[in-house]
């Protein structure tokens, strides 16, 4: 049983390094919590400053949530407040998508993830907690159409999550590039 636990966790880690080396490039569109799950009920790791680049290892399969790199920190990001530069222009992510930008459908299980990433945070010592929680279904949000997507697809009914800015409505510009506009 020890060994096969053993190799499980040999086997996750793998995973998570290769997600973590196929990476895809964006930014912080604004102030965003990264969160320690894919739900705001979950910690926050830290607070990504607008403009910060970050690495989206993967998302879930309905793009509501992205598992960010952001310096040292890992952790969870809605997926409207990530932008990519295409040719120079940003677009959002559910605007172009997780298969246009080859980022991988990933899934969430708590367990694997905080052993994996918050050891020794303080909030780790209620890790069984948040093993246990099983996240929400992300009010407001639907499932990305299949294929080519028109961009702002997922505005129509869309709500703006508790506490936070609406998404940019047409394009984003990283700050530093806005004063040259």
């Amino acid at each position: 049983m020890r060994k096969l636990k053993l190799v499980g966790a040999v086997i996750g880690a793998m995973l998570m390094g290769a997600a973590a080396a196929n990476a895809a490039p964006g930014y912080a569109t604004t102030d965003v919590n990264m969160r320690s799950g894919p739900d705001t009920e979950y910690p926050s790791v830290e607070i990504i400053p607008d403009g910060t680049p970050v690495e989206i290892a993967g998302c879930l399969d309905d793009e509501s949530w992205c598992d960010v790199i952001a310096g040292p920190n890992r952790g969870w990001v809605y997926s409207e407040y990530l932008a990519f530069d295409r040719g120079g222009n940003y677009v959002l992510l559910p605007d172009i998508g997780i298969d246009a930008l080859r980022i991988p459908a990933v899934r969430f299980v708590a367990a694997d993830y905080w052993n994996h990433y918050y050891v020794g945070r303080p909030w780790y010592a209620d890790h069984a907690r948040w093993t246990a929680f099983k996240p929400h279904q992300r009010a407001g949000w639907r499932a990305p159409p299949r294929g080519p997507r028109v961009a702002g697809w997922w505005r129509q009914g869309y709500a703006v999550p508790t506490g936070m800015r609406a998404p940019p409505e047409h394009g984003w510009m990283r700050p530093g590039m806005r004063d040259r506009h």
